[in-house]
C-alpha cells in the first residue's frame, strides 16, 4: 500500500504481518478527547500497530532546522508551513515566493526519517485529521499509508476498541 491509496490499503498493510507503526499527530488531543497519548498508543496495537509514537518528535526536529536557518541570517523572513496544501498553492500560484519557503521539511517526514532510523523495514502509516497529507505522504516516499481521524474512529468501533484513559 502506498500513501494515498484507499482505506483498504491501510487495513491491509495492518493485516499483511508488515512491521506497522503509527505517526500521530499532536491534534489528536481533540480529535479524539484525550489529554495523554497511552491511551491512543495502546488502542493503536489492539488495532494490530507494530507501535505508535507521537509526530511531535518531528515537529521538534523541525523547529530545531529552523532555528538553524535563523542563525544563518541568510534569510530575513521565511515562509514555514506544516501544511502541503500551502506549500502547494506557493509552488503553483506564488513561485516568487519560493525563494522564501524554508527548505525545511514537515514534521510527518522529519518524523519518518526518525523512525526509519530507528526501525529500517517498518511501515509507516502517519494518523491525522487532514486529507491533504495523502499526497505529501505518497510525495515523501517514506510513508506507506495515512488514516485521518474519521477513518480512524470508524476503524477503532469497529473493533470494538475504546480508549481507556488509565491504560499505559
Amino acid at each position: 500500500a502506498k500513501a494515498g491509496q484507499s482505506l483498504e490499503s491501510d487495513l491491509e498493510l495492518l493485516r499483511g504481518g508488515a512491521r506497522v507503526i503509527a505517526s500521530v499527530a499532536p491534534s489528536f488531543v481533540s480529535g479524539f478527547g484525550l489529554d495523554d497519548f497511552a491511551p491512543m498508543r495502546a488502542a493503536l496495537k489492539k488495532l494490530g500497530f507494530s507501535d505508535a509514537f507521537e509526530t511531535a518528535e518531528g515537529a521538534k526536529a523541525v523547529s530545531e532546522e529552523y532555528l538553524k536557518i535563523l542563525d544563518t541570517r541568510r534569510y530575513k523572513n521565511f515562509i514555514t508551513s506544516a501544511c502541503p496544501a500551502v506549500n502547494r498553492m506557493i509552488r503553483l500560484y506564488y513561485p516568487s515566493a519560493l525563494r522564501f519557503l524554508a527548505p525545511v521539511v514537515s514534521p510527518m517526514t522529519a518524523h519518518a526519517m526518525l523512525i526509519k532510523k530507528r526501525h529500517p523495514d517498518c511501515k509507516i502509516v502517519f494518523i491525522c485529521p487532514c486529507i491533504a497529507k495523502k499526497r505529501e505522504a505518497k510525495e515523501s516516499g517514506l510513508i506507506d499509508g495515512v488514516l485521518v481521524f474519521d477513518d480512524l474512529a470508524g476503524m477503532l468501533k469497529d473493533a470494538g476498541i475504546e480508549f481507556l484513559k488509565d491504560e499505559v
